[in-house]
């Protein structure tokens, strides 16, 4: 069998097949063979990473085709853009494809600022110009290229922990929320791994469950302590003129809305 280079970067950006996927196609190639061939660059595969496990497990003959690039970066975009042809991605998938398209360009363009998604730098560090440039191509806003690329650089962050979890998100099995993808890029090692752990074993969504009701108690407390404030500082308000009193009573709602708010 040909020799066949693996680059942990190139494979890493594709997502993984689950278990369903992965055994409908094995069967089709085990009835029909493997009928597209691999393809390599510098003889590192660069598509066909699910053909070529399948070709090895079960000692299948397999076609390549080379090409050619200036750069790894190139290939990178190359990378991307036959998955966004190719698959029927989910919104999730194509916002993390245009992600890693974003950081791809502005690395092949020799840009490679520690700051590139900081929008307070973006006409020093030539932010707009690329976000500008994917956005014609997605037909997005600049700003969602931006939020993209957070996307990818969290979910980047979390496959390097576990692959297993990056794939529950990007298939759509485990919801997350923008901030708890922030929480990963912002979050010690131990968070992003105790967040891979919970999603690993599933246990994620319980725990995102027992927060929402904690919070909705605690608004729920608040929203009571609210309405027994506004009533009790109306019917004192109903019983004087007195503008000091009223500013002392106003003043006194204000206090109590404002410990209410910092408490939440």
């Amino acid at each position: 069998m040909q020799q066949i280079i693996i680059d942990r970067e190139f494979k890493f950006l594709l997502p993984m097949l689950d278990e369903k996927a992965f055994t409908d196609l094995e069967a089709d190639i085990l009835e029909n063979g493997i009928r597209d061939s691999l393809v390599l660059w510098e003889g590192i595969l660069i598509d066909g990473y699910n053909r070529f496990n399948i070709a090895q497990k079960h000692d299948l003959p397999f076609n390549t085709v080379s090409m050619e690039f200036n750069s790894r970066d190139e290939v990178v975009i190359w990378i991307i853009r036959n998955q966004i042809a190719r698959r029927n991605l989910t919104p999730f998938q194509l916002r993390y494809f245009r992600g890693l398209h974003y950081h791809a360009d502005r690395r092949n363009q020799g840009d490679n600022s520690p700051n590139a998604s900081n929008s307070s730098n973006r006409q020093n560090d030539g932010l707009i110009p690329t976000a500008k440039k994917l956005s014609e191509k997605y037909k997005v806003s600049p700003r969602t290229i931006e939020r993209d690329s957070r996307l990818a650089d969290a979910l980047i962050v979390l496959g390097e922990v576990s692959p297993e979890a990056k794939l529950s998100i990007l298939s759509g099995e485990t919801k997350v929320t923008r901030a708890e993808l922030d929480v990963l890029l912002s979050g010690s090692v131990e968070t992003v791994a105790e967040m891979a752990e919970s999603i690993e074993s599933g246990t994620f969504a319980e725990r995102k469950a027992d927060s929402a009701n904690a919070d909705e108690k605690t608004l729920d407390s608040a929203f009571c302590k609210i309405s027994d404030i506004i009533k009790r500082e109306l019917n004192g308000l109903s019983k004087t003129y007195s503008p000091t009193e009223v500013k002392t009573a106003l003043r006194s709602h204000i206090t109590a809305l404002e410990e209410i708010y910092m408490q939440m």
